[in-house]
Order: C-alpha cells, then sequence, then structure tokens
C-alpha cells in the first residue's frame, strides 16, 4: 500500500519540476553567455528563455505566437542583425524578447563555480556582478527590466 502511495505523489510532479529537481541535484546550470555592447557578458540561465530567432536589431518590438513582444537591447547598435531571444515572466505578459548581437553561446557550469564579485551596481538592469574562473560576467535583475519595459 505504501508503495501505491509513493508512485501516486511521484505521479504528480511534472516534467519541468523534475528536471529542475535534477538540475539542482547535480549541481549544473545550462546557461547561456551573452555578448553585450558597452559591459561585460551576460550570464543567462537556458531555462528561462523560450525561443530564439533572427531580428532586425533597431525593431520596436518582436512578434511571437501571436503576441507582440517589448525589446531590451544588448546588441551593438551599428550592428543591422541581430537574434531576439523570448524571455520568460511569471505571466505571458512579462515576455520580452531580448535583442543581442548573435546566438548565445551555450554553457553548463557548476554552480560552485561561479563566485559573487563584491562590487557597486550603477546600472538597474544588472542584479549582481559574478567571476567564472578569471572571466567576468553579470546575472540580469529581470524585475527591473521588465519594469523598464513597462510590464
Amino acid at each position: 500500500m505504501a508503495k501505491k502511495s509513493a508512485n501516486s505523489t511521484l505521479g504528480q510532479i511534472d516534467q519541468q519540476e523534475l528536471q529542475h529537481l535534477i538540475t539542482v541535484s547535480t549541481g549544473f546550470i545550462d546557461a547561456y553567455i551573452i555578448e553585450c555592447h558597452q559591459n561585460v557578458p551576460m550570464l543567462l540561465p537556458q531555462n528561462i528563455v523560450l525561443s530564439a530567432m533572427d531580428t532586425q536589431t533597431d525593431a520596436d518590438y518582436i512578434e511571437w505566437h501571436d503576441l507582440k513582444l517589448p525589446v531590451f537591447s544588448v546588441n551593438d547598435p551599428s550592428e543591422q542583425q541581430g537574434v531576439a531571444l523570448v524571455i520568460e515572466g511569471d505571466d505571458v505578459s512579462e515576455r520580452f524578447a531580448l535583442v543581442c548581437n548573435e546566438m548565445p553561446e551555450s554553457i553548463r557550469l557548476r554552480i560552485s563555480e561561479i563566485v559573487d564579485e563584491e562590487r557597486d551596481i550603477a546600472d538597474q538592469n544588472v542584479f549582481k556582478y559574478v567571476k567564472m574562473g578569471d572571466k567576468q560576467f553579470y546575472v540580469p535583475d529581470l524585475q527591473n527590466i521588465q519594469k523598464k519595459l513597462g510590464l
């Protein structure tokens, strides 16, 4: 009888929660390294990127699944073509497109490899700066970016 109860509990865990548990338990995270104009590269978890598509970098919005998503750009403004990454929000209305120069590099890293860097943060779009080895990155403040975009 206990076995049946355990199986029904396991059945309640959906695939996404299971994947999250596996990722957390192994201590790895899959992330994108996104080159940013006039800033260190951004480190962004892959699980919040819903889609990637080629785009004009000067677009006011990105059309995705009948939605017009606001744009947050980190690309070099001299580049006319880039890639839009659709970023998940807590709600459909909080999704936006992150426009970068090119498809970002994908990396699997150990959480223990990332070290917080103690420094003042003047940019409201930056949650924190981190180091991996001798390379510096920033983790974006998605809530502030959403607010900036009026979401």
